[in-house]
């Protein structure tokens, strides 16, 4: 019997080593990769309270929904199908005929509750900002193999298809009018993979853009805050994570539920800088992202690995953009920001706004979501701006 017993503690001990390397591989490639589906059943169950401390006192976000719905409530929803059959789950605040349409492009293994902040505060300000009109429409929607949108075969997880998906919401949802993109972490990447795509929409329909917490490539080379032993351990180990993700997808299920906990400790530290950031917050992010299947997450992976996007910029030089970022990012520094802002012409040039966060991190959208929502209003303004002295000059 005690043969028997030690391999089966033995197998246990295996399992949750296995398990915690899963899960810090991966959560090393974005904000909580890794996450337990076990966060889903918690806030279903009603155990994660709305946030109450620091930064997020005045918070409304429904966190009984473990898939995100936002504190404001759509006017309208919608499935767009994608050019391979897969459908994207679309919200909709404000008039069809509003004279400016705001689209919102959520970052890897999250959905558009990402936003909820941005959502709640633009619908609020965007509604009294001209009479009883809104100024803009505000379009959100789940990156395919997220959220509420469907997934589709693993050879379409690249950033080109995304980058495909985001022009079909646009020619569905938003076939006339000037439209602004805010794109987060891979939603930046979309929205630059979209200037490759059509450079020709930048200008002319896409008239303003907002890249955050985000990068135009080298993303294999993060150590993610690791010291260098670990980051050496992580990138050894991270091939074999992929390829146990995207072929045993159930093993990957149940090892990472094994380091839930540790996985979460980690989410916290990739997505948040500030020490007074509110437990429910880290509680949102497992939650919001809890249904990303593991396979979707390793597939997506080496797009983002092999991501070079620095071509992709010039288009972005016609138009108004904000670049923002934390300067306490560990998932993609600010440093990745500032190629960014040089490719675009430099800080100093008429169109480019960048906007570094103290003490925040990757998910500065929710740890910092005045200063988010306040940047995004001032872009709004340059872009009626910009667009007014255009008309003049025509």
């Amino acid at each position: 019997m005690a043969p028997r017993s030690t391999g089966k503690h033995s197998r246990s001990r295996t399992a949750g080593l296995v398990g915690a390397l899963v899960g810090l591989a991966a959560a090393g490639t974005a904000v909580g990769v890794s996450v337990s589906r076990v966060a889903g059943r918690r806030v279903r169950a009603g155990e994660v309270a709305r946030p109450r401390l620091g930064r997020a006192t005045d918070a409304e976000l429904r966190l009984d929904d473990p898939l995100g719905a936002a504190a404001r409530p759509a006017d309208r929803t919608a499935l767009v199908q994608a050019d391979d059959g897969v459908l994207l789950s679309v919200e909709e605040i404000g008039p069809r005929d509003a004279p400016m349409t705001v689209v919102f492009v959520h970052g890897y293994t999250l959905s558009m509750a990402s936003w909820a902040f941005q959502r709640r505060t633009l619908a609020a300000e965007l509604a009294t900002a001209n009479g009883h009109r809104p100024d803009a429409r505000l379009v959100f929607y789940d990156q395919r193999g997220h959220g509420g949108s469907g997934r589709g075969k693993a050879d379409r997880s690249t950033i080109e298809q995304l980058a495909t998906d985001l022009l079909t919401v646009l020619d569905t949802r938003v076939p006339r009018g000037p439209v602004v993109l805010v794109g987060h972490s891979m939603g930046g990447m979309t929205i630059m993979g979209l200037a490759a795509l059509r450079p020709d929409l930048f200008g002319s329909q896409v008239v303003g853009a907002a890249l955050i917490s985000t990068s135009s490539g080298n993303l294999a080379d993060l150590n993610f805050g690791l010291p260098e032993l670990l980051t050496r351990v992580r990138a050894a180990f991270l091939p074999v994570a992929a390829w146990t993700m995207r072929r045993t997808p159930v093993l990957a299920e149940r090892t990472r539920r094994v380091a839930a906990d540790l996985v979460s400790a980690v989410t916290r530290s990739l997505s948040f800088a500030s020490a007074d950031v509110d437990p429910a917050l880290t509680r949102y992010v497992d939650a919001m992202i809890s249904g990303t299947p593991v396979d979707v997450i390793a597939e997506f992976y080496p797009a983002l690995a092999g991501l070079d996007g620095t071509g992709a910029l010039e288009p972005l030089r016609a138009i108004p953009t904000l670049v923002l970022t934390g300067d306490a990012d560990k998932m993609i520094p600010k440093e990745h920001s500032e190629l960014i802002v040089e490719g675009l012409g430099g800080p100093d040039g008429d169109t480019v706004e960048f906007v570094v966060v103290p003490d925040a991190g990757h998910m500065v959208l929710l740890e910092e979501p005045d200063v988010v929502s306040g940047a995004l209003t001032r872009l709004l303004r340059r872009v009626a701006a910009h667009q007014a002295a255009g008309a003049r000059g025509g």
